[in-house]
């Protein structure tokens, strides 16, 4: 019988013990890690926007899993820092221009040309599917 401090049991009680909070506590980290799931979009309104005309048009994404600062993939654009307005809505301007394309050097500023884009939301948690957007040009709008 393994005796320590002077009580029987001692050191089997204390086993069970640490088992015990060990299971807990990695349960609780899995609990925990499963509700920080990866950003995913259900919808992106518009999903069609003139791009001509001055103003940037606003965008509403719809989905779950959004931080409180997410990177926004536009495309090869980076628009990073973009605010949720819920756990499950963000919206963020189109840009007009190359300005977040990332290692685009001394250049010239070009405006985006008209096609689709992919947009996905990207946070500390992982990076969502992506949901094509289609831009037009003020020629091509009708």
């Amino acid at each position: 019988m393994t005796r320590s401090h002077g009580v029987p049991g001692y050191a089997v009680r204390t086993l069970y013990a640490a088992s015990a909070c060990a299971v807990a506590l990695s349960l609780g980290a899995c609990h925990a890690r499963a509700g920080t799931s990866a950003p995913f979009i259900v919808a992106v309104a518009p999903d069609s926007v003139n791009i001509g005309g001055g103003a940037a048009p606003l965008l509403t994404v719809r989905g779950r899993g959004f931080a409180a600062r997410n990177t926004v993939h536009f495309g090869a654009l980076r628009i990073p820092d973009v605010p949720r307005t819920s756990d499950s809505i963000m919206q963020f301007a189109v840009p007009t221009d190359d300005t977040f394309l990332p290692n685009r050097g001394p250049a010239p500023v070009t405006p985006l040309a008209a096609g689709k884009y992919e947009v996905r939301v990207v946070n500390a948690a992982g990076t969502s599917n992506a949901v094509v957007v289609t831009l037009r040009s003020a020629q091509g709008a009708r």
